[in-house]
């Protein structure tokens, strides 16, 4: 993102709020996708008589909501909007993973989906360099190596990530990914 915003605009505009921003959103995208599966599944094995409940219950989380937004916006600027949004996702998540857990009568599903200690690593790890790949563009700021630095940093971080990812998921990712390679390749795996 840092590197798509330089090109594009000078370096003044990095030094505005909107690299911030961006960051802040990354966290909010993941959200989002949580959110999207839970209140999918939960729609799903609702009723019609459930479905109108919620839409009320939509309503409270769209006034809270509201709340967030006023008071973390006065308090953060503009990325308060983003972690008020993030704050209202979470609670969804949490009514969603609520009613899911009743549904099954059983909490197992909710500890599968927390991530291991492996994941939180990996994470970790993917999260500190790509602060460091950052902070080696802004000591490097105009030069073609500050930007090399960051793709191969970023690269790495990809690899790792697409690594462990291989290594640790079911067959049905495998499957997944050999589906889309190209035949040379996908004999060269198995």
């Amino acid at each position: 993102m840092y590197i798509s915003i330089r090109v594009v605009h000078t370096y003044k505009f990095i030094l505005f709020p909107a690299t911030f921003l961006l960051q802040m959103y990354c966290p909010y995208i993941y959200v989002c996708g949580i959110n999207g599966v839970t209140e999918a599944f939960f729609f799903a094995i609702m009723s019609q008589v459930e479905v109108e409940r919620h839409n009320l219950r939509l309503l409270g989380f769209s006034l809270l909501f509201l709340a967030l937004s006023l008071c973390l916006s006065y308090m953060f600027g503009t990325v308060g909007f983003i972690f008020a949004n993030i704050a209202n996702m979470i609670i969804r998540i949490s009514f969603s993973i609520k009613y899911i857990t009743e549904f099954y009568d059983t909490i197992d599903m909710v500890y599968r989906m927390i991530p291991n200690i492996p994941e939180i690593m990996l994470i970790t790890v993917c999260g500190s360099t790509a602060l460091l790949s950052k902070f080696v563009l802004e000591v490097i700021a105009d030069s073609v190596l500050g930007y090399i630095c960051h793709i191969i940093i970023g690269c790495l971080s990809i690899t790792l990530v697409l690594q462990y990812t291989w290594m640790a998921e079911d067959t049905s990712f495998k499957l997944f990914i050999k589906s889309i390679l190209p035949n040379r390749i996908r004999d060269k795996l198995e």
